[in-house]
């Protein structure tokens, strides 16, 4: 339900926090892929958005200016020739977190700007095993039709429809095609992925690096509704109990409140680990991490909301990557073996031929890429990827990936600096996903053996397949730290920390789309899967009905009922005009005129009708339709919203009636006037003298 409480704001900013003003229809948090796709489809809409992002701008056509030496229009986050490069040859690291678990991107773009630029589309498994009702391919398809219109990727780049440097690609097609698999297109084929290979697909267009920051971004930047705002990072939202009223953010050392207009709503996409950050410092997730936040405020200074507001959600639990292990071949036939100097200092033959969108510069670093699947012991099937590069002459390597399937995890924890760290290590923590990877490692190490074999395995004679996956390294494809699903994370040891609308429970407005949602793993690498999700997303947030949660007439009703109760009229007057005061940073000023009209106009008298709190709780209410429900003073429900509806003569009586004549409504709660109406009885979640609820117990439904 939604809670119209107070927003008594000035108090929960911290000393340093100033308002910022105008309000804006949505607050995205993080321009990473997703949060990019739902600013930009959120904008288009008409409504007013800010994108909020912590780190500097990327590519030229953005605003970023980290040129290459031989190219003053590219940065060196525009060529995909240098992706690999990025991190070991270029003086400015600023694009990678320095407070997350693991490799993150902190600038504009987020892991597209600092991924491997692999672009595998989902095959429709990994939305139809484990994702939820109204999330499978079906439901997502024209999401991902969307995507692919803007994003098409390519495993042939090169405006000359030549692949360039394909020694490394021929020995393994020689070697795999001798295991019986066959060739697809990874882009055209996506449900192929098993005993397959492919080119490498590149996110890559008309020879720069896709993604949105260059198909999606500058159709946003083109709306006077939409605004960017970088170096910008957001440490919490601003929430008072259900409803957030904006986010904290701090811009170079100073702290400022963003705010969301009265039917406005916050959208996480900070990424897998940043959103759990933001979650924690807002008191939302599991009661230990919110103790270190609560614990370290003098040093991190961030302002929790009361501990009896705290939402205890499983966030960072669950957390899942896939694992990688690195196998290192030689070769019978020529492998060219092109250093680092071949790409970040290019000659001029090559850097005429990118000029013209041609040649080695517009590819990535993999140049074979192979999928395949077996069943385990647990009756699962499992995916493997296999990324494959020269690594020397005559040298090749596979990184071997467990994909789809995996049922390790672990758990995402805060530090009292404000770090996420892991607590429980997310990999090959289970028997299965460890004979899952050891038994595939073995069977290739067989088969690499053999005389004859175009591939040869470089390693040891002593190794196996269970000694080389203990030398594993994580997939940077992280996944579930606030993971969307119908088992409300608050109740019954539930998992899940988002609804099917991507809102977080227990919240009205408050919203996740990037990673941190995805309920599974792909079978490929992440980053067309998000874009999909987020697609998927925003078509159903634009969806939502429109409603108001920061009612300011509300605000009124709710602290009158919780420090002047017994007040008279003068006595609230004076109280609406604090408030107006408090309130002249959040909303207009006539609307808080508005407040003090409708305060002075209420009534405490009871009405012997009409069921009131605490007297009337545990007794029964009989309807305009004669269905009787039970009244639950102080009592919210679990999930199962219908709809919402003000009530102005704030009472329940009438609140009931609504329900009543709703086809459909079993249960509501009210706070102030608004009525929310509910399909089912959930489990207790709130008590709180602010609400009053009432449930059926006879009449027909």
């Amino acid at each position: 339900m939604s809670w119209l409480l107070p927003f008594l704001l000035l108090p929960a900013l911290g000393v340093s926090a100033q308002t910022a003003s105008p309000s804006y229809d949505y607050i995205v948090a993080g321009a990473g892929p997703a949060g990019i796709i739902v600013a930009q489809r959120l904008a288009e809409s008409g409504a007013s958005v800010i994108l909020l992002e912590r780190g500097n701008a990327s590519t030229f056509s953005r605003g970023g200016r980290d040129i290459l030496p031989w190219n003053n229009t590219v940065t060196q986050y525009d060529v995909p020739g240098v992706r690999h490069y990025i991190k070991t040859s270029f003086a400015d690291k600023s694009e990678y977190c320095t407070d997350t678990a693991g490799n993150a991107g902190c600038v504009l773009g987020g892991g597209t700007m600092v991924n491997q630029l692999a672009y595998i589309p989902p095959q429709n498994l990994d939305f139809d095993d484990k994702w939820p009702a109204g999330w499978k391919w079906a439901d997502v398809a024209s999401a991902a039709e969307r995507v692919h219109a803007r994003n098409p990727g390519s495993t042939c780049p090169s405006a000359d429809g030549v692949h360039y440097d394909q020694t490394s690609y021929t020995a393994f097609a020689n070697f795999f095609d001798t295991q019986g698999y066959k060739s697809v297109d990874a882009i055209a084929e996506p449900n192929s992925k098993h005993n397959v290979y492919s080119h490498a697909p590149y996110s890559v267009k008309d020879g720069l690096v896709a993604g949105p920051v260059l198909t999606y971004l500058p159709l946003a930047q083109a709306l006077p509704n939409f605004k960017l705002q970088l170096h910008t990072k957001v440490i919490r939202v601003v929430r008072q109990r259900s409803i957030v009223s904006g986010v904290e953010v701090e811009v170079v050392g100073q702290r400022q409140i963003i705010n969301v207009s009265a039917s406005g709503r916050v959208i996480l996409a900070s990424g897998v680990f940043s959103t759990p950050r933001i979650l924690f410092n807002s008191g939302i997730g599991p009661n230990d991490q919110l103790q270190i936040v609560a614990s370290s405020a003098s040093t991190n200074n961030v302002t929790l909301p009361p501990s009896s507001d705290w939402i205890n959600l499983p966030v960072g639990q669950g957390i899942k990557d896939h694992a990688i292990v690195t196998l290192n071949f030689n070769t019978t036939g020529l492998v060219d073996f092109l250093d680092t100097p071949y790409f970040i200092s290019p000659s001029s033959n090559v850097i005429d031929m990118y000029s013209h969108g041609t040649g080695i510069l517009t590819q990535g670093y993999q140049r074979f890429t192979m999928w395949t699947s077996n069943t385990t012991s647990d009756g699962s099937v499992r995916f493997f990827q296999g990324t494959c590069y020269a690594s020397g002459q005559n040298q090749v390597s596979m990184k071997l990936y467990l994909t789809h399937g995996i049922t390790s995890s672990g758990v995402l924890s805060i530090t009292p600096a404000g770090n996420t760290v892991y607590s429980v290590d997310p990999y090959l923590n289970t028997a299965e996903d460890k004979y899952a990877l050891a038994s595939f490692i073995d069977n290739l190490l067989v088969q690499t053996r053999k005389t004859g074999s175009s591939l040869i395995y470089a390693g040891s004679p002593a190794d196996t397949g269970a000694s080389l996956s203990k030398v594993f390294t994580g997939g940077s494809h992280w996944v579930s730290t606030a993971k969307m699903g119908i088992d409300d994370g608050r109740i019954n040891n539930g998992t899940s920390v988002v609804d099917l609308e991507l809102k977080i429970y227990g919240t009205d407005n408050l919203f996740v789309v990037d990673a941190s949602m995805h309920p599974d793993l792909p079978t490929g690498n992440l980053q067309a899967t998000v874009q999909v999700a987020a697609e998927a997303a925003a078509a159903r947030i634009l969806a939502l009905p429109k409603q108001s949660f920061l009612s300011t007439s509300s605000v009124l009703g709710a602290t009158k009922g919780s420090s002047v109760s017994t007040s008279s009229s003068d006595d609230v007057i004076t109280s609406s005009s604090s408030i107006a005061t408090t309130l002249s940073t959040v909303v207009p000023s006539s609307s808080v005129s508005s407040v003090g009209s409708s305060t002075t106009s209420s009534s405490n008298t009871a009405d012997p009708t009409n069921p009131t709190c605490p007297s009337s709780n545990s007794t029964t209410f009989v309807a305009k339709s004669g269905a009787v429900f039970l009244i639950e003073c102080y009592m919210d429900r679990a999930g199962h919203d219908m709809a919402s509806v003000n009530v102005p003569s704030n009472r329940i009586a009438d609140c009931i009636n609504k329900c009543d004549a709703l086809t459909g409504c079993v249960d509501i709660s009210m706070s102030g006037t608004a009525c929310y109406m509910k399909s089912a009885v959930g489990g207790r979640v709130v008590q709180s003298k602010y609400v009053r609820g009432a449930r059926k117990i006879n009449g027909s439904i």
